[in-house]
């Protein structure tokens, strides 16, 4: 019995999403630049799949561009803003996800700006007030944090930093790729915004960026007119009819599957309170309402091999993560359990999806109970 608890890495592909994509992978072979029947296909299937998106998030077609995935829309957005828009001041936490962070701090190692972090305290929640107050000594600068923490799962309240950046002529980027299960992305609150599509059962390589028409953004990937003029090269239509596709199961089944999630994280904390009570929840992941229904991020104080355990649980068909899939190969740890501004305990995340039982939770749970007590 294969159990896989590491959905916030890469979700499997819906059957649905499948059916859609397979005649743009066989016989719809069209390139949407081309004028002939065949481009002018492909050219009806993207902008039917970005009209989809933008109607599922809200906003006008136009502000909805395609990219290869999640860390291009980070890298695309932040570097092209900054640039376009001469941005001298950022603002993030030190929760974000590489994406967010490798750019800015290159950016500022080249002094072309100057990057603040704000505190956490040991839940992983900002400091709103410090936010506040960094914003009244820099108008019109760059915040970015994301909408849900990728590794513990905690929510932050985006519509409300939107108001407060918008309060101090500010501009706020979200890295909204884990929020499907806690409403739509929140487009609309900010002025940037992200999503991918292996996140939510669609295909990997294909993901969007959401740029408010406020704003200005320069493009990071340049060599054709494709995509407004803000991203070169072919559209890879397969892939952006399956995004659409994914996005859209994911509204109309978003009820049913998150009363599912929510069934599943609560027996799973049930299950290990019961079995290992020494066990660490760490952030917000315990909380039902704090913390996204698919996402549960554990510790235990004796846990002495935190690569082991997930090693061990492996060899019993059981597939979860010590963290980010990007920084899995890393030695230093997770830098989000680390900013907890706590004594760092080797981190554990197990992530759900619709497909996920309470019999795969028990027998995890029973495995991990069997090896803590040796």
């Amino acid at each position: 019995m294969n159990i896989y608890l590491d959905n916030a890495a890469t979700t499997q592909l819906d059957p649905e999403v499948l059916a859609a994509m397979m005649p743009y992978m066989t016989h719809l072979c069209g390139n949407p630049s081309s004028v002939h029947r065949y481009g002018c296909h492909a050219k009806a299937a993207l902008e039917k799949s970005r009209k989809t998106i933008a109607r599922l998030c809200d906003v006008a077609p136009a502000e909805i561009i395609f990219t290869s995935g999640g860390t291009e829309g980070n890298n695309m957005l932040l570097m092209g803003m900054i640039e376009a828009m001469q941005i001298t001041h950022v603002l993030t936490s030190p929760l974000e996800h590489l994406s967010v962070r490798m750019p800015l701090e290159a950016l500022a190692k080249q002094a072309k700006i100057q990057l603040s972090y704000v505190r956490v305290d040991q839940t992983g929640d900002f400091m709103w007030d410090e936010v506040e107050q960094w914003l009244k000594r820099h108008p019109r600068a760059l915040v970015s944090l994301m909408q849900v923490n990728h590794e513990i799962g905690n929510i932050t309240d985006i519509a409300a930093m939107g108001q407060l950046c918008r309060r101090y002529g500010a501009f706020l980027h979200s890295d909204t790729i884990q929020a499907v299960y806690c409403g739509l992305p929140a487009c609309l609150s900010c002025h940037l915004a992200v999503g991918s599509a292996h996140k939510i059962h669609g295909p990997k390589g294909i993901g969007f960026v959401y740029i408010d028409t406020t704003v200005s953004v320069a493009p990071l990937i340049t060599g054709g007119s494709q995509e407004l003029n803000m991203r070169g090269g072919t559209e890879n239509i397969a892939h952006i009819v399956g995004m659409a596709k994914a996005l859209e199961i994911a509204v109309r089944d978003r009820e049913k599957v998150v009363a599912h999630l929510l069934a599943i994280k609560q027996h799973m904390i049930a299950l290990l309170k019961t079995h290992l009570p020494d066990i660490i929840f760490n952030g917000h992941s315990e909380s039902l309402t704090q913390s996204s229904p698919h996402l549960l991020n554990i510790s235990l104080p004796n846990w002495s091999e935190r690569d082991m355990l997930v090693y061990h649980l492996d060899i019993h068909g059981i597939a979860a993560s010590t963290g980010s899939a990007c920084t899995s190969g890393s030695a230093l740890g997770s830098s989000v359990i680390a900013a907890l501004q706590k004594e760092t305990h080797h981190a554990i995340r197990f992530s759900f999806s619709k497909n996920t039982t309470l019999a795969e939770v028990e027998k995890t749970v029973a495995l991990l109970a069997q090896r803590c007590a040796k």
